[in-house]
């Protein structure tokens, strides 16, 4: 799950909501922070808050570790609080939490 080398997608929904670069940098904290350290289910969720006016993405493993990554991006109010990542064998996509449960 989350191979790096898969087609990569974002939402249009989450497109609109949120700058390319914080979702750069999201595929990047799957990459270089979570691939390897922990076991990734199928759908992953990250809650995004602010922190010193920054973005912080934070991720819940489900077994007793919660993970939180400050990125070095402004935080706005408008950014959705929690996103989606989904593999689905073939493809990743990253949604807004209602785009996945639609």
């Amino acid at each position: 799950m989350f191979d790096q080398t898969a087609e990569r997608y974002a939402t249009f929904g989450l497109v609109a909501k949120l700058p390319s670069a914080i979702i750069d940098g999201i595929w990047g904290i799957i990459d270089d922070d979570l691939q390897g350290v922990v076991t990734l289910p199928r759908v992953l969720q990250f809650a995004l808050i602010v922190r010193h006016g920054q973005v912080t993405a934070v991720f819940d493993d489900q077994q007793g570790s919660i993970f939180e990554f400050d990125l070095p991006f402004n935080y706005d109010r408008a950014y959705p609080e929690t996103i989606a990542v989904l593999d689905d064998g073939h493809y990743q996509t990253m949604m807004l939490l209602d785009e996945l449960q639609a």
